[in-house]
């Protein structure tokens, strides 16, 4: 039987409330909790986890998790993670594929008797799990980014709870983006305020710049009053010199 994939309208109330708590940040997270807490209950799950690692160097460079897993990593976990990433598709599908953008659960892959004979299913009992869905970020360089969503028993994830997530994985690289523009220093400015504000460091008028945005000339004289009032300054010059600077070395 075909499983019937819809989307309600208290599914998307609880994207929304996902993506609302995108700004609710703590100091040194590597992703906003309060996001996996949503994520939670939008996609139930007993562990969700944003990952950051260097797989070719068999580095864990961050973590941030929401989890009612007890778990008591041994002496040595580090061998037996990264022998379950490369020795199966099913970890380091993005690395072997380059696909950085679909949605996979590892029952795509490994069924439940195969799981129990794999490198990947001994680090799952590791951890007190069953079934785990990932969703990938794009690839940075040699950074693999992802948000792992896993299960310690019931039944695995459906393909609805797919499709929320990738609904939802747009929203989640925005995410990741801002936490890492405010980590930077960056201003948190729209895309139409940023390419208005590199034409005003270009040394356009209003008028100018009016008529290479196609709006009128008032639009953009509201569009820079925004901008001062975000950037705390009152002139043109002040808004790029605080904003470019800054750009440029992140």
């Amino acid at each position: 039987m075909v499983e019937q994939l819809t989307v309600t309208e208290r599914d998307l109330r609880r994207i929304f409330d996902v993506i609302d708590r995108g700004r609710q940040s703590g100091p040194g997270e590597e992703f906003p909790r309060e996001v996996l807490r949503a994520l939670r209950e939008l996609v139930p799950a007993d562990d969700v986890s944003f990952q950051l690692s260097r797989p070719l160097d068999r580095q864990v460079l961050g973590l941030e998790e929401v989890t009612e897993l007890p778990v008591d990593l041994f002496d040595g976990w580090e061998d037996l993670f990264w022998h379950s990433y490369w020795d199966e598709e099913v970890c380091s599908r993005p690395q072997r594929t380059g696909d950085y953008e679909s949605v996979w659960k590892t029952s795509d892959y490994l069924s439940a008797r195969q799981l129990g004979r794999s490198p990947v299913g001994e680090w799952f009992r590791v951890l007190g799990i069953r079934s785990e869905i990932c969703v990938p970020f794009p690839a940075r360089g040699a950074e693999d980014r992802r948000m792992l969503l896993s299960r310690a028993s019931g039944r695995d994830f459906s393909e609805r709870e797919r499709l929320l997530l990738r609904m939802l994985r747009p929203h989640l690289m925005e995410i990741r983006r801002d936490l890492e523009r405010r980590r930077a220093g960056i201003p948190d400015l729209t895309s139409r305020q940023w390419q208005l504000l590199r034409l005003v460091a270009a040394g356009h008028s209003n008028t100018q710049i009016a008529r290479r945005l196609f709006v009128a000339e008032g639009t953009v004289r509201k569009h820079l009053e925004n901008i001062y009032e975000r950037l705390g300054v009152t002139s043109r010059t002040a808004a790029v010199a605080t904003v470019f600077p800054l750009a440029d070395s992140a």
